[in-house]
């Protein structure tokens, strides 16, 4: 079979194409005939060098949209021809990909198999960030950070279908509409930090009880700033360790929580809660996923420069041939 392939970290370049044996399967797994592969900025830490990667030659990327062809003896309810998209699946930028049937799940009749590769990692730790780990409250203002990239999109659709007051941020004119047209009630300019200063006069709101902060190692002061008494914050991702100190007596003034999420380590029960949880908001027309552009499998590599280039505003997905 065809798949995507890399010998060593590097930059996107050393990504290519080429033959590779099919997978076989575990009782515990399903095979899929992968037709999308979505990208996520994981998975540009992998091929760099920020994240090690156990042997090569590796294939890439973990979340996908395919039809199952193949199902392990233990591997639940799934059969052949099923329509399905998954997250957590190793080595799944290939024609056919070995997945856990726990990280499976049916893709929704009318979504096609590009919009159900690009749910994984952004639609799922977006509602686990929100409902998992800060049980967001309707009413409750949340203050999303990049409401135009892939979980903070997500997120916002989410947190407006829970009747949450939603506050995001964006760095141009063009995430600012991609963020209004997902719901939010105001968008900050990311580029103007005036309202890092007065977040009363900027938002309309006292403070944020929920934060969602995908750099929180670089706005951890600020955070805590705009938080109110017993607010949470949930720490969604940072490419590198790079806090050199931390308010502590802040964050015990505010009575606040600060919460961790990594999808690769989620609890089975609650990214399968997540995952019926998208489906839902996807069938009551509340939440779609924003693809901002495909590309065939062969051209990885350049999808790989475009994501970490942030060229594209919202998903990136590779599209296998037959």
């Amino acid at each position: 079979m065809k798949a995507v392939v890399y010998y060593e970290q590097g930059t996107p370049d050393v990504l290519h194409t080429e033959e590779v044996d099919k997978p076989d399967i575990q009782p515990n797994e399903v095979l899929i005939r992968v037709k999308a592969v979505g990208l996520n900025p994981v998975d540009t830490y992998f091929r760099s060098g920020k994240r090690s990667v156990s042997s090569f030659p590796a294939i890439p990327h973990f979340d996908t949209a395919g039809i199952v062809e193949k199902v392990g003896s233990s591997a639940g309810n799934f059969q052949p021809g099923d329509r399905v998209w998954g997250t957590n699946i190793p080595s799944a930028s290939a024609e056919w990909a070995a997945a856990p049937a726990s990280n499976v799940f049916p893709l929704p009749e009318a979504m096609s198999f590009t919009e159900g590769a690009s749910l994984g990692i952004p639609a799922l730790t977006a509602h686990m960030a929100l409902f998992f780990r800060a049980a967001l409250q309707p009413e409750e203002t949340v203050l999303i950070y990049g409401g135009a990239g892939a979980v903070g999109h997500a997120a916002i659709q989410l947190a407006k279908h829970h009747n949450a007051f939603v506050i995001t941020t964006a760095s141009s004119t063009e995430k600012h509409e991609i963020a209004r047209r997902a719901g939010a009630d105001v968008v900050l300019n990311l580029n103007d930090e005036s309202w890092k200063e007065d977040f009363a006069s900027a938002s309309g709101q006292p403070g944020a009880d929920v934060i969602l902060d995908m750099s929180f190692s670089e706005n951890a002061d600020t955070d805590l700033q705009i938080l109110t008494p017993g607010g949470r914050i949930v720490a969604v991702g940072s490419p590198v360790n790079n806090m050199p100190s931390f308010p502590w007596q802040l964050l015990n003034k505010k009575y606040a929580s600060i919460l961790g999420i990594l999808l690769f380590t989620a609890p089975v029960p609650a990214l399968q809660e997540a995952a019926s949880g998208v489906r839902r908001a996807y069938e009551q027309g509340v939440f779609s996923p924003h693809v901002a552009r495909t590309y065939p499998m062969e051209e990885a590599a350049q999808a790989h420069k475009d994501l970490e280039n942030k060229r594209y505003p919202g998903n990136l997905v590779l599209t296998v041939s037959e």
